[in-house]
C-alpha cells in the first residue's frame, strides 16, 4: 500500500470513494486501475475489462459488455461505486473503420450506457482521446480544451460521441489523452510493445513522419488521473506530455534506448499510405489547464529497457 503522507491530499481522498475503473485491459485503462490496486483497499475497486478478458480476474473484476445496462446495475446495486474511471473504449483506426458499427457499441452505446446506469449515484470521469481532432491546421500552442472537435476517423467520431453521452451524466469529466506509452497488461498492446514486439524479431516497422501527438507515459497519466479524480473537478481537460513527437520520433527514441539496429525503421508520410484508414496531423495538447491543478508536472516519456 502507498504511504498516503507522501500523496496530494486529492489523492487521499480517494480512500473514502469506492471506485469502478472500466477498460482496465486498455493501455490508459490499465495503468490507472493497478495504480489504484495499490493505493486503495480492494473491496472498495472493482474493474470491468471485454468480455473474453483473462486477465486480470478477481473478486471485483467482472468481463463484459461495456454496453450491457443490465450488468452494469447490478455493478451499481452491489458494489455501489461513487467514482467511476470510464476507460472502456476502442480506438484502433483500422478495426473501427472495418467495423463502424461495433465501434459505435463500445464507444457511444458503452459511454451512454455508464451514464445512464451511475449518473445519480456515482461521478464519472471519462478517458477520452486526442483523435478527436484532426490535426490540420493545428493551433500553435496545441489544441485546447475549447477548441472544436473535428475528426476524421470513425475511432475519432464515436470517441467523440461517447464524450456527448458522458455530458449527460450528472457530474462528469472528460480527459483527452495524448498517446498513452508503456508496458500493456498483455505485452502485446499499445504502440510501445507493437514496436518493440517487431524490433526485438529483427522486423521492421514503418511510421509516419507527419503524424504527431503529445506521448505521455502511462506511469504520468495513471498518476495524473487519480489525482484529477480525487479533486472532484468536473469539465473538460486535455493531458498529454510536454513534447510532441512524431511517430517516426517515437520509433527512433525506441531505436535507440533499446540499441535496435537503425535500419529497422522505416519513415512515410500520410500521403504515401494506400488504402488505409484516416490519419492525423498533429494533434499536440495543450495541458496547461489540468497541470494547474496536479502537484506534479506530467513530464515527458523516456524510454526505459524492459
Amino acid at each position: 500500500m502507498i504511504n498516503t503522507t507522501d500523496l496530494p491530499i486529492s489523492t487521499i481522498s480517494l480512500h473514502h470513494e469506492r471506485i469502478l475503473v472500466t477498460g482496465i485491459t486498455g493501455i490508459h485503462g490499465w495503468p490507472v486501475y493497478q495504480a489504484l490496486s495499490r493505493l486503495i483497499p480492494q473491496e472498495k475497486l472493482f474493474g470491468i475489462g471485454p468480455p473474453r478478458m483473462k486477465n486480470p480476474s478477481g473478486r471485483n473484476v467482472k468481463p463484459l459488455c461495456i454496453s450491457d445496462v443490465k450488468n452494469l446495475r447490478q455493478i451499481r446495486d452491489v458494489f455501489k461505486p461513487t467514482l467511476v474511471i470510464h476507460a472502456g473504449g476502442v480506438c484502433d483506426l483500422d478495426v473501427c473503420e472495418e467495423r463502424p458499427r461495433w465501434a459505435h457499441r463500445i464507444n457511444v452505446d458503452g459511454s451512454s450506457a455508464v451514464a445512464e446506469t451511475f449518473s445519480g449515484t456515482a461521478r464519472t470521469c471519462y478517458l477520452s482521446t486526442d483523435l478527436v481532432y484532426s490535426g490540420n491546421n493545428p493551433p500553435s500552442t496545441g489544441y485546447a480544451e475549447h477548441h472544436r472537435p473535428n475528426p476524421l476517423s470513425i475511432a475519432g467520431k464515436t470517441l467523440q460521441q461517447g464524450e456527448q453521452a458522458i455530458m449527460t451524466a450528472g457530474r462528469w469529466a472528460i480527459i483527452r489523452l495524448g498517446l498513452p506509452v508503456g508496458a500493456s497488461v498483455t505485452g502485446d498492446k499499445g504502440g510501445l510493445d507493437w514496436i518493440e514486439s517487431r524490433f526485438r524479431r529483427n522486423l521492421p516497422v514503418t511510421l509516419f513522419t507527419d503524424e504527431y501527438r503529445s506521448i505521455i507515459s502511462c506511469g504520468a497519466l495513471a498518476r495524473s488521473v487519480i489525482e484529477f479524480a480525487g479533486s472532484r473537478t468536473e469539465g473538460i481537460y486535455h493531458l498529454g506530455g510536454s513534447r510532441t513527437v512524431s511517430l517516426y520520433e517515437l520509433g527512433g527514441m525506441i531505436i535507440e534506448g533499446g540499441k535496435y539496429a537503425p535500419s529497422l525503421l522505416k519513415g512515410i508520410t500520410r500521403s504515401q499510405e494506400r488504402d488505409g484508414p484516416p490519419r492525423i496531423g498533429n494533434v499536440g495538447l495543450n495541458s496547461g489547464k489540468i497541470a494547474s491543478l496536479l502537484s506534479h508536472p506530467v513530464g515527458t516519456w523516456r524510454y526505459c529497457a524492459s
